[in-house]
């Protein structure tokens, strides 16, 4: 327990993401004075579904906030506001009493398969971008909504509202049903010049708008916090509530790249590059996501990767017994074993390629939901530090594919910032700079920028600071990684000529794989 000044003021805010919640305890100028996680599984009840319970992550939350406030022993009175962000792209559909009615429809499921490939029966591509400044593809939430409507039309019926994780908990927390511009841009149903519900992308799939929550500025104080979950979190009732942002959009605050031209590269379970941009900017042939920023006078512009640290984590967990073992017994963790292993490989992983395409992905760069991962090149010549290695550096490559296609659209990349549990291993960051030819800021707290982008939200939300921009130096840079030239000229920009040219002969196959099935 902490000693703090009587009358200090402080946030609270959570990073509610697809394992685990992590919260925070922040002064108003970002720093973490105290902090708390809570793990939570996936279901899997199929196959292509997956799903979590809302009432599980309900719990996380509460339980992180009466851990943050034991731990600190601060004064419920003196928080001056509380904060979630959250995953994005899920779906949970409510009654009039706002119970759910099925479980969280999350981001990796594929329920809406059939109606993903429908929804440009009734819509042309260009249109959609037109109208909302997005595609949608198979893994969105689109596909989702129109899945319950037609798979399950009782379902349908009974549905009063479609929201996404965060607005569920937003609710429970003040029984106000919002939602912020950010997250409805990710519905891909929002008009992100007007800031309102797009009536004729609405129309067009026959999704009524009032079962879409009321959008707001994410810096807005929707609520505050009901008497009945301030009594199970130990929270004082009436503490205001800021709406936030998903997870894309405060790490933009949360990495300090609110303004143009910065962007921030995140490895966690899935990874994206966002780049904060003055101008939207999409492709409907090769989409990418053009998002409302936190910023109301920005964008987000951003691919993903949906299976980043979740290919090492695949690997660790099929593979990797011995090495799993061997963390357990030195007090490390398997992840620290194969970065070990990886660095003892020399760049290039001899001609071993990975393609991280494990769970499909959202047809950003031409890369689809029926995609799939590959290791080629494997030979009697490669072990597991080989593949270790090779994933890494696979997840690299595909992240320069990224970067190029956003800078090939006009947007400027000036600086990146690293964040996300994979930048505990220094030398996955090098190999990142190394392959993107490009310096890595790597900032101090890197698996905390989800949550303390949000608790800076809330603290310019509650009027703390006079914007979002203002509060960038309140982020600092604990390491930057230079790139190697000799490396990248040697090795890595010819396997990069190599990976894109195999990754692109191995999309058809995979779409051919898929229509067999």
């Amino acid at each position: 327990m902490c000693a703090f000044r009587s009358g200090s003021k402080f946030i609270i805010a959570h990073d509610v993401g697809s394992s685990g919640d992590k919260a925070v305890i922040t002064d108003l100028n970002g720093k973490t004075l105290s902090s708390s996680y809570v793990s939570y599984n996936m279901l899997y009840p199929g196959i292509g579904l997956v799903e979590q319970d809302p009432d599980v992550l309900w719990d996380a939350v509460v339980q992180t906030t009466k851990q943050l406030l034991s731990d600190s022993g601060i004064d419920p009175a003196n928080i001056s506001g509380i904060g979630i962000s959250s995953q994005m792209f899920n779906l949970i559909p409510v009654d009039e009493d706002f119970n759910p009615i099925t479980r969280m429809i999350t981001w990796m499921d594929l329920q809406g398969l059939n109606q993903a490939e429908n929804i440009y029966n009734h819509v042309s591509a260009e249109k959609f971008c037109q109208w909302t400044g997005n595609v949608p593809n198979a893994k969105d939430i689109i596909p989702k909504i129109l899945w319950l409507k037609e798979a399950h039309p009782d379902l349908w019926e009974k549905t009063y509202k479609l929201l996404d994780c965060k607005e569920y908990l937003i609710y429970k927390l003040t029984g106000k049903c919002a939602i912020d511009w950010h997250g409805a841009s990710v519905f891909m149903l929002f008009d992100p010049i007007n800031k309102t519900w797009s009536n004729e992308a609405c129309a067009a799939l026959g999704i009524p708008i009032e079962k879409l929550p009321e959008p707001f500025p994410c810096t807005e104080v929707v609520g505050e916090v009901l008497p009945n979950p301030a009594k199970e979190m130990h929270l004082s009732a009436g503490t205001p509530v800021v709406i936030c942002a998903g997870d894309v959009g405060v790490a933009q605050v949360g990495a300090g790249t609110v303004s143009a031209g910065r962007a921030n590269l995140y490895i966690g379970t899935g990874g994206w590059i966002g780049v904060s941009s003055k101008k939207i900017v999409n492709d409907p042939k090769s989409p990418f996501w053009a998002l409302c920023h936190v910023d109301p006078e920005g964008w987000i512009i951003a691919t993903d990767l949906d299976t980043a640290g979740g290919s090492l984590m695949w690997f660790s967990e099929k593979l990797c017994q011995p090495e799993i073992e061997q963390g357990n017994l030195s007090g490390t963790s398997v992840y620290q074993v194969l970065d070990e292993m990886a660095s003892e490989i020399e760049p290039g992983s001899e001609n071993l390629l990975f393609f991280p395409w494990l769970s499909g992905e959202r047809g950003h760069l031409g890369v689809g939901h029926d995609a799939k991962g590959a290791f080629v090149g494997l030979s009697f010549g490669h072990g597991k530090a080989h593949m270790a290695r090779a994933i890494m550096e696979g997840v690299a490559y595909y992240y320069r594919w990224m970067l190029e296609a956003i800078e090939q659209a006009g947007v400027e990349v000036k600086t990146i910032r690293a964040i996300g549990g994979g930048c505990k291993s220094i030398n996955w960051i090098q190999i990142m700079s190394d392959i993107l030819n490009r310096e890595m800021e790597v900032v101090e707290n890197p698996q905390e920028a989800g949550s303390l982008g949000a608790a800076l939200t809330v603290s310019v939300g509650l009027g703390y600071h006079e914007s979002l921009q203002s509060v960038e130096p309140f982020i600092p840079v604990g390491n930057i990684v230079i790139p190697r030239n000799d490396i990248r000229q040697s090795r890595y920009d010819n396997l990069y000529r190599e990976y894109r040219e195999i990754g692109s002969q191995l999309l058809p196959h995979y779409s051919r794989l898929s229509a067999t099935s």
